[in-house]
């Protein structure tokens, strides 16, 4: 039997796709982070810099539903600016070294709203956005690191004209499958 289909059924099982909610950093940003996550970072190649609005989760949903949520809620927000300043740590819950956003109600808002309509439990009561720039680095060497990556990483403004729906293809690396322009 196929094992891609349910005895005495010919309906297709379906196994639930995995998403995640981003910003990407604009080319230039991109590029001084790359070269500092191709060092720290173990999944530098797995996904280009970005900040995290909804973190990976499986839906079951058609990749058109979930479009629709985001698109109500991208559509209600016009482009807005994101400020990154110093780096900073999760240590020692988590083994993550990143570049701090400021704080931003308008990715408050679009935290909120997006797991609200995804239906999705909030993972964290108050988001802190970032971009990771090194990871699965030990306690130890979490200073040392730091001290390395400081220089690169200056404050930073960019302006945020989209949102993209990243999923990850065969090989796991999390491409864009849909693009969500602010205020359209």
């Amino acid at each position: 039997m196929n094992p891609g289909y349910r005895k005495g059924n010919l309906e297709k099982e379906h196994s639930p796709n995995r998403y995640a909610a981003v910003v990407f950093l604009p080319r230039p940003l991109d590029e001084v982070v790359a070269n500092l996550r191709e060092q720290f970072d173990p999944d530098y190649n797995i996904i280009a810099s970005h900040v995290t609005l909804v973190f990976p989760f499986e839906a079951h949903r058609s990749l058109d539903e979930i479009s629709r949520v985001i698109r109500k809620e991208t559509y209600k927000i016009e482009p807005f600016k994101i400020e990154l300043s110093s780096i900073d740590d999760f240590y020692p819950d988590l083994p993550i070294i990143y570049w701090k956003v400021k704080k931003n109600p308008i990715i408050d808002e679009l935290y909120k709203n997006l797991y609200t309509g995804l239906d999705l439990a909030l993972p964290f009561k108050q988001i802190i956005p970032h971009v990771t720039v090194a990871k699965e680095i030990s306690l130890h060497r979490v200073m040392l690191v730091k001290e390395k990556i400081i220089y690169y990483l200056s404050d930073e403004i960019f302006e945020v004209e989209a949102i993209d729906l990243v999923s990850p293809v065969a090989d796991e690396n999390w491409v864009s499958v849909r693009t969500f322009s602010l205020g359209k």
